[in-house]
């Protein structure tokens, strides 16, 4: 389950796709996001302050392996033997701006394909050929099982939320998910910021030149996430013409700069806003390190 990270995802819009690449995310460090943004010209290269407060892939895979660890021992308490599969790291690439590297744009255009274990975790899929009964489900707090407080199986109460809901506490994740904690919110931040930087001048001008460049290569768009919208929900796998505008995109993006200047324009929004609420942000950093620690021990035992 990737609990942060989606929440996070989501904030930014249906169409685009922010989950973390292979090798995108840099650990997690107190402060955040000081360093010098560099020119983007792979998706690894979009990192953005935020993301310092944010578990990396290896520590959500920890987080999650845990949280399934955890899930199935209160389910024995039930008389459940449930599955447990150890999870990895993300391997989601980064879709923020759209298309932005030629490798990508080549292979897949605007599509993404997740990984097996990516559907699984969003679809809370249990990776076994064991043949659980219904009741199993509403004990474990599977999707549209309800498992409030009060109710109860074989003479059991059943945790709030289920085991789901049990592990997540445990964890303290019900903590980091919060987000209203301190007062700052990293959804809100992290959707903001993408909107804001927009409307910068530096900003505008990079999309007028963009636009005027896919325009010399036959393509009327005069925002730079309309090809995105367009192909990312045509089919299964990006098509020959796909390919092409995805290309032409990348093209502009990199003559333009126009992916560099929205990542300067998020990245000081960002820094203004986690200076603003250094309190907040550090209660994040302890809590993260709080369920990190709770995760170790959990797979330990």
């Amino acid at each position: 389950m990737r609990y942060m990270r989606l929440v996070i995802a989501a904030g930014v819009g249906t169409l685009l796709l922010t989950g973390c690449s292979e090798g995108s995310q840099e650990p997690g460090g107190a402060g955040g996001g000081g360093s010098a943004v560099r020119d983007v010209v792979t998706e690894a290269d979009i990192v953005l302050p935020v993301s310092a407060y944010l578990f990396t892939p290896e520590q959500q895979a920890q987080v999650d392996s845990a949280h399934a660890t955890l899930a199935a021992d209160c389910m024995k308490r039930f008389g459940f033997d449930w599955p447990v599969k150890k999870a990895e790291p993300s391997k989601v690439v980064i879709r923020r701006y759209g298309v932005v590297s030629e490798k990508i744009a080549a292979e897949h255009g605007y599509h993404v394909i997740p990984s097996a274990d990516d559907r699984e975790h969003a679809e809370g899929a249990v990776s076994s050929g064991t043949k659980l009964p219904p009741e199993a489900y509403l004990v474990y707090g599977a999707k549209g099982a309800k498992t409030g407080a009060g109710g109860s199986y074989q003479g059991k109460d059943i945790p709030e939320g289920g085991c789901v809901g049990e592990a997540g506490r445990k964890l303290g994740l019900d903590k980091v998910q919060d987000p209203s904690k301190g007062k700052i919110g990293l959804l809100s931040i992290d959707y903001s910021s993408f909107g804001k930087a927009q409307e910068t001048p530096e900003f505008k001008k990079a999309q007028d030149a963009w636009a005027a460049c896919m325009k010399t290569s036959g393509y009327q768009h005069t925002a730079f996430l309309q090809p995105t919208e367009k192909y990312a929900v045509q089919g299964n796998s990006a098509s020959p013409e796909e390919k092409t505008v995805a290309k032409a995109d990348v093209k502009c993006k990199q003559e333009t700069k126009l992916a560099t200047v929205l990542l300067r324009a998020e990245t000081e929004i960002q820094n203004d806003y986690i200076e603003q609420n250094a309190a907040g942000f550090a209660e994040i950093k302890k809590d993260q390190g709080a369920v990190i620690k709770s995760a170790n021990e959990a797979l330990a035992n």
